[in-house]
């Protein structure tokens, strides 16, 4: 069989037409249609890069038997595999253009040139070079994203491709890529280098926001302390300085019946009616958020967002939930007897 029924027939099999293997060998599709019609044959330096990308051997390409170990692959993947822990961007380029060039077929490997023409280019002081090297990346990266199904290698491309279109300002094209990310986290953090103007701030806003949510939650769980439900209502307080808090009066809430179980265990009875106090306000502004249909922040930090209220299908409001844990904790039994205790039921 003759070098050009090989390519043909490694071609077909991998579902590729000429115009892909052009594209991936960087050739034109002329000179695919060529080497099969038997009209030419391909540098000598391509040979090997077409045996990796179809999966065979030079030998079997030229139609030779002996099979040698590939030493340079397994150099690659030791570089592929480290390229994170280094800092010399230039030498980590240099290495995946290599890698690239013998094996044209990797998309792990078109990823990893990708990622190092972006930040090569990113801090190249002549524009030429980063213009270039950024264009460069973002084709690599489309690339990538047109022949692989990994998923995890998919999301990398796509949160890759946002970096050098944003620093081209190709913006609305950067946008359309972030808004494919799957993951919403990922997708959050790319499109705050998407977005411009009024639309960003709001973005920008949400994902601190998100964040904030998150964070306060952690830290609930993380620190069982007077102390941390002390830090918390801080932080809250730092934040919403107007005291217009929505949906965290729920948090807050929480946070004080937490500390009044904490106080209730060191018996210091009137700081628990404070802290009982406390939560019982917030379960009443809970009650009203419930009542309505959107919400909106009005705090410095947060004064862009704003939503639906958060609805759920119980009956029971939370000023219902803090009269049930004040009949219901056993930890609250030597302050029954107390008037100010019993103030606390009251509707």
């Amino acid at each position: 069989m003759s070098f050009g029924k090989i390519i043909k027939k490694l071609r077909r099999e991998a579902d590729m037409t000429q115009e892909n293997l052009a594209e991936l060998l960087s050739i034109s599709p002329q000179a695919v249609s060529r080497w099969e019609t038997d009209c030419a044959m391909p540098d000598i330096s391509l040979i090997p890069p077409i045996a990796n990308l179809f999966g065979v051997t030079t030998d079997y390409l030229l139609e030779m038997d002996q099979y040698q170990k590939d030493l340079r692959k397994a150099e690659f993947e030791e570089a592929f595999h480290e390229y994170w822990k280094h800092d010399d961007k230039e030498k980590n380029y240099a290495v995946a253009v290599r890698a690239v060039e013998a094996y044209p077929g990797n998309m792990e490997y078109m990823e990893w040139l990708a990622s190092a023409e972006f930040y090569v280019g990113s801090l190249a002081e002549d524009p030429e070079s980063y213009n270039r090297l950024l264009e460069s990346s973002a084709k690599h990266y489309k690339l990538v994203l047109d022949n692989t199904n990994d998923s995890k290698l998919r999301n990398r491309a796509l949160q890759g491709i946002v970096w050098p279109l944003h620093m081209l300002g190709r913006k609305t094209e950067a946008k359309e890529y972030a808004m494919r990310i799957e993951n919403d986290h990922d997708r959050d953090s790319a499109l705050c280098w998407c977005l411009e103007g009024e639309e960003k701030i709001c973005h920008r806003q949400k994902v601190a926001e998100n964040c904030l949510n998150e964070f306060l939650l952690q830290f609930k769980v993380a620190n069982y302390s007077i102390a941390a439900r002390d830090a918390i209502e801080q932080i809250l307080k730092i934040l919403f300085p107007d005291g217009n808090y929505q949906y965290y009066h729920n948090i807050l809430q929480y946070n004080a019946m937490d500390k009044a179980f904490m106080l209730c265990e060191e018996k210091r009875y009137d700081e628990v009616i404070a802290a009982l106090r406390t939560a019982r306000f917030h379960a009443e502004e809970m009650v009203q958020y419930g009542q309505q249909t959107q919400y909106r922040f009005t705090a410095p930090f947060f004064d862009r967002v704003a939503g639906e209220t958060i609805k759920t299908d119980r009956d029971a409001t939370d000023l219902d939930d803090f009269i049930d844990s004040l009949n219901n904790h056993p930890c609250f039994d030597p302050l029954r007897d107390r008037e100010d205790f019993k103030a606390l039921y009251l509707k």
